[in-house]
């Protein structure tokens, strides 16, 4: 059956779309067709004020439709890319836009928008949505989610494996085997977030990313300030654990700019700074947290094109071999928008794919929320 995956990061660039195949396990897929759509520099930022707190409630309404819209337009492109109508998919499984993620006791919540009714409005295809609530109301994190796609893809009796994201956070998976109740997966901290925000401000927001590493590559990493950067409270704490810009937001990013500067730093030895504090923080997490050594590491996401992260990343867990997803048969362009589809193709069927040893949640649950309701009830899945 096809399904689409629609994923927006943390940096709101744009939509990943992915349409896929998959049979009757969720090994059992096929990449059909992707593409990115990309989110114009004025919705962009109207979302990272959103996330700043900024916006007041109206915004928050528009937003949820206007992302909505965005996300059906790129479901639209790729099927279209793929020559498929949308009575050919089974369904599209979207994360939408975090703007907000507060797993903790006293908040309880997490926050995705692009309303999956202007989805199924627009394509004609059932949607699932909002995969995190269900955790969070199990007594999870609501994150990461992706462990039950990496087990199902990338777990082998023989060897054990960390699959590794490094997007604007990090999310790690360690698969010491087969089985799925000894998965274990968590956010070691920030990945291309705090990279992202000082080449915003280096550049006075002319570039929102640093292209192939190059100003930290030029910089010199400041240890000290890495040291200190890492006493925050957050990589003492065991998983389950994950993050976003509610921590690691710009007022973490303005004391690490405050602490280099006053060390006598340049711009560009602050992203050397901030690379080499993302490398220690998933090296660290691996040595702190998994229960037993890792024979290969496989990494996707944006900042496997930043040689200030992964070349580092490689000395640093040396002599075990670092290797991207694409070595491994999936595109790690396309791997969240495939491990959504994927987690939409679960939910249809009623198959919980939550791992609680990566959330905390209580209990094994069926994650997503559908539109229209009881959409698969007698539609082949």
């Amino acid at each position: 059956m096809l399904w689409i995956g629609l994923m927006s990061g943390t940096s709101a660039d744009g939509v990943d779309a992915a349409l896929a195949r998959i049979g009757e396990e969720a090994r059992e897929l096929e990449l059909i067709a992707f593409r990115t759509e990309p989110i114009d520099d004025a919705l962009r930022a109207r979302i990272h004020d959103l996330i700043e707190g900024t916006a007041p409630l109206r915004e928050v309404v528009g937003l949820d439709r206007e992302i909505g819209e965005r996300f059906a337009e790129a479901a639209r492109r790729v099927m279209s890319e793929a020559g498929v109508r949308g009575s050919d998919v089974t369904g599209i499984a979207s994360h939408g836009q975090t703007v907000a993620h507060f797993p903790e006791p006293e908040v309880g919540g997490t926050l995705q928008l692009g309303s999956p009714a202007v989805i199924h409005e627009r394509t004609g295809v059932p949607v699932v949505a909002d995969f995190r609530s269900a955790d969070v109301a199990a007594g999870g994190q609501g994150a990461p989610l992706t462990p039950f796609f990496h087990h199902a893809y990338f777990a082998r009796p023989d060897e054990s494996r960390a699959i590794l994201n490094i997007g604007g956070f990090t999310n790690v998976t360690y698969l010491p085997g087969p089985e799925i109740g000894e998965v274990l997966g968590f956010d070691p901290g920030p990945g291309n977030a705090l990279l992202d925000r000082a080449t915003r401000w280096v550049s006075e927001g002319e570039e929102r990313f640093d292209r192939d590493g190059a100003r930290a590559l030029r910089g010199r990493a400041f240890s000290d300030v890495v040291e200190e950067l890492l006493q925050d409270p957050y990589f003492a704490s065991p998983p389950p654990k994950s993050t976003g810009q509610e921590r690691f937001g710009s007022t973490f990013f303005a004391h690490a700019r405050e602490r280099v500067q006053s060390a006598g730093g340049t711009s560009d030895d602050l992203l050397a700074t901030l690379a080499q504090f993302t490398v220690e923080s998933v090296a660290r997490s691996a040595e702190r947290f998994f229960p037993g050594p890792v024979e290969r590491w496989i990494v996707y996401g944006g900042g496997v094109d930043n040689p200030a992260l992964l070349e580092p990343l490689g000395r640093r867990v040396a002599p075990v071999p670092v290797e991207r997803a694409d070595e491994h048969g999936i595109p790690g362009d396309a791997l969240e928008a495939i491990a959504f589809a994927v987690l939409g193709w679960a939910s249809s069927r009623g198959v919980p794919s939550n791992v609680p040893r990566a959330t905390g949640a209580r209990r094994r649950v069926v994650l997503g929320s559908t539109t229209p309701p009881h959409a698969f009830r007698n539609r082949p899945a």
